[in-house]
């Protein structure tokens, strides 16, 4: 398993992977349009806010030998040096093999070698997969709860 730089052109693919109107019990939404993808996916490539008060880390999580997309993790890193804010979401097809915590954790690896050394994610109450994950990386709930999701935060450890 390893993680890429988004492209534009992975929206087709994308698409595919994030088919699945189950990945979004927890989330909300429905699955997007390629087209919707390829809009989000041009900003993101940019790799930072217009108004430069964010760093974007924006990755594909790719599988196997043939390098198969399964999902995705991302990172918005805020100048102020506060927590970097992670996601990951990897397809309903590729769940139940790990690859959500160890995405999260090659993210997070890159992250403390630009400096980071606070993150923080959002994680709805039910989502006991995403819970192990946030536990994995050394994150913990904290009191904090916005949009129905309890605000997850962790020091990133320096090796």
């Amino acid at each position: 398993m390893s993680l890429r730089p988004l492209r534009v052109d992975d929206a087709p693919v994308m698409a595919a992977v994030l088919a699945d109107p189950p990945l979004y019990t927890f989330t909300g939404g429905a699955p997007p349009a390629e087209a919707e993808l390829e809009r989000r996916y041009a900003r993101q490539v940019r790799g930072s806010s217009a108004d430069g008060t964010q760093d974007w880390r924006n990755c594909i999580v790719l599988i196997g030998s043939q390098r198969e997309p399964a999902g995705f993790v991302q990172a918005t890193i805020p100048a102020d040096g506060g927590p970097a804010e992670i996601a990951w979401v990897i397809g309903t097809q590729w769940q139940g093999n790990g690859y959500g915590g160890r995405s999260a954790a090659l993210l997070i690896v890159e992250l403390a070698l630009r400096g980071v050394r606070r993150i923080a994610t959002r994680i709805h109450p039910g989502n006991e997969a995403s819970q192990r994950i946030g536990k994995g990386v050394g994150m913990a709930p904290t009191a904090v709860v916005v949009d129905g999701e309890i605000r997850w935060e962790g020091n990133v450890a320096i090796s």
